[in-house]
């Protein structure tokens, strides 16, 4: 619960079709009598009953709070995929929480569905009771399925009790349900010469394509051949010739739903809850066309379709603008539109280390941020605590209107989810939230990817710039800084110490303690003269053994070289080997036209004669 409200959750698929949206709306309305208030979590994907792979966007259903939800209800049939169906009944039974099945049938739930049998049934025995047939077949949808091969039953029982052989081979064909699919099997049976005075289809759509493929080559419905469908959707309505078929009505599913939440809420067990679908005879089984007048029009259907179309204009330019944004801010700034007045999205807070590519490694983090909010649209991330669901949620349920969650996924990974809290019912509404939803995730998810890109590419340039072993510039990118120091007008005459360390006796070390040691010998001396100069020089790998710094505004040589001296005898105790360091100087002033090579040959010219004084007076490393 939410203060004094009950919360019922909605599990579904495609809230914009026009069947789950009619059951939707007579759905809030009606729980809301009942004291409910509806949060629908919702895919927009059609998973086609395929169990094998589970995509990121079911994940929105992970994210139901139990704590809030009092009952969830789902929609298996509109999901179609079991596992993701079985995992939602099995969170819920762990929080102890009834689950209403819409369309299916679970063990220790109660159901609910259209008695599809006794509907399919009454479509049957209408057309063989009033039209004549002699020669009857069935057009099943994915063979196998449960509801086509129920169907299929019913159509051999009721062919029989009419004196006609059953024969499978030749009386049975499958359109998966699909347009294409029975376009091809209507071919089929075309091309067998078989021809049937009538095609009991087990769906809408495929009655409807087998019709036009049946008048394609000739023949005419319902004079040479009877063509029926089931479901009741707009489109059957709409055809020519009007197609026989069912109604499903959803107001009495969602009145029979509330039964069932009001039978579980009491404690009840497990029951089974119908609704038998309302035969309506049409022209293609030879009745009178039917004056139903369905749910959408044709200037719905047009209207709807010019608007996806501005949507996706809309929406493109928003995806490229926020793919490349410079910031959080920018990009959120540009998901900011016409049609985002009423959403807010929740979002990992890993999704934005750039250190970290989050599509490709483990999560590791559960924190969340709110990143947008049209009352919090300033772009700046908000540590959020996903329990809150979202920011002002009782204000915002104070609508009585559903909250619509759905989630946020890119390249199969799950960032979050967004919320969708409109104050009224819109069809229009509701197809967008399919829309914005991928908006956010193209937008968001090519941000993000873009931003770890970047970075990659800037590490790729530090590491292209600075010597692996000693961590200094190597010889280009010290050449770039110098030159930018040397152009600026700032610098122009300022002092500069250029002092070089050149390593002692290295071949000596790698041959007497190995080569590992004569690395850490070199990393020693660079490491001292880095340490020993202030945080602005610029300290160069510009030999093997040889490190150079230039300090601009000049510096203490007498210093540096005593920080050296000390720091390397100091590491030579923690070696084990004696490491030591030629050193020599050279102060002169910054200028355009600086011969840099006159400079550092100076230098290593006092480095040769520190190294020869050393030798005359027989010094040797230890």
């Amino acid at each position: 619960m939410v203060g004094n409200r009950k919360v019922a959750a909605l599990c579904t698929s495609r809230i914009y079709d026009l069947q789950v949206y009619d059951y939707i709306l007579s759905l809030c309305d009606r729980l809301r009598e009942q004291g409910f208030f509806l949060w629908i979590y919702s895919i927009n994907e059609d998973l086609y009953w395929v169990e094998d792979h589970i995509p990121s966007e079911a994940e929105i259903f992970s994210y139901i709070d139990y704590e809030k939800a009092d009952i969830v209800i789902l929609m298996d049939e509109k999901i179609k995929n079991h596992t993701i169906a079985r995992k939602i009944i099995e969170d819920a039974k762990e929080h102890d929480k009834p689950v209403v099945v819409i369309d299916g049938e679970y063990e220790g739930c109660s159901d609910v569905r259209f008695d599809f049998a006794a509907g399919f049934e009454s479509v049957m025995r209408h057309v063989m009771e009033n039209h004549v047939v002699k020669n009857p077949h069935f057009m099943g949808g994915y063979k196998d399925n449960v509801f086509s091969e129920e169907r299929k039953q019913i159509f051999r029982r009721v062919i029989e009790e009419y004196g006609i052989p059953y024969d499978e081979e030749r009386m049975v064909c499958y359109g998966d349900y699909w347009a294409m699919p029975a376009r091809r099997a209507t071919e089929a049976i075309i091309a067998s010469g078989d021809i049937p005075d009538a095609l009991f289809c087990a769906n809408d759509f495929m009655a409807i394509n087998a019709c036009d493929v049946f008048k394609l080559h000739g023949y005419r419905v319902p004079e040479d051949v009877i063509v029926t469908g089931f479901d009741g959707y707009d489109e059957a309505y709409l055809n020519t010739p009007g197609m026989t078929t069912v109604d499903c009505i959803l107001k009495e599913l969602a009145e029979m739903t509330v039964q069932a939440v009001d039978y579980c809420m009491s404690g009840g067990e497990t029951k089974a809850f119908r609704v038998i679908p309302k035969l309506i005879p049409n022209e293609s089984c030879g009745c009178p066309r039917c004056s139903y007048i369905g749910r959408a029009s044709v200037s719905t259907f047009n209207d709807r379709f010019y608007r996806y179309q501005d949507d996706v204009r809309l929406t493109h330019d928003c995806v490229t603008k926020m793919i490349m944004s410079g910031t959080l801010s920018e990009a959120v700034s540009n998901m900011d539109n016409k049609y985002t007045d009423h959403m807010c999205c929740v979002v990992k807070s890993e999704c934005f280390r750039k250190e970290r590519n989050f599509f490709t490694e483990e999560p590791w983090d559960s924190a969340y941020n709110l990143v947008y909010d049209p009352e919090y649209s300033d772009g700046e991330r908000i540590v959020f605590d996903k329990r809150q669901v979202m920011p002002d949620l009782e204000a915002r349920m104070d609508s009585g209107y559903p909250l619509i969650f759905q989630g946020l996924d890119y390249m199969d990974c799950t960032m979050g989810y967004v919320v969708y809290f409109y104050d009224s019912y819109n069809v229009t509404d509701y197809a967008k939230t399919a829309t914005l939803t991928e908006m956010v995730n193209q937008g968001l998810g090519g941000y993000i990817n873009m931003q770890y890109q970047q970075y990659l590419m800037s590490r790729m340039k530090e590491i292209y710039k600075i010597d692996a072993l000693t961590g200094l510039h190597n010889r280009l990118s010290f050449r770039e800084a110098f030159e930018a120091i040397q152009n600026d007008p700032e610098m122009e005459g300022a002092p500069l110490l250029v002092f070089m360390a050149d390593l002692d006796y290295l071949k000596r070390i790698n041959d007497g303690h190995g080569h590992q040691a004569g690395d850490q010998a070199i990393e020693a001396v660079a490491k001292a003269l880095q340490t020993a100069c202030p945080p602005d020089a610029l300290c160069v790998r510009f030999g093997g053994d040889e490190m150079l710094a230039f300090v601009p505004g000049g510096g203490d040589a007498e210093e540096i070289l005593d920080y050296i001296t000390q720091r390397l005898e100091m590491r030579s105790r923690e070696l084990g080997f004696r490491i030591s360091a030629s050193c020599g100087s050279y102060l002169t002033t910054i200028s355009k036209d600086m011969d840099l090579q006159n400079v550092i040959g100076i230098v290593d010219k006092k480095i040769y004669e520190v190294k020869k004084a050393r030798k005359n007076n027989h010094q040797e490393v230890l």
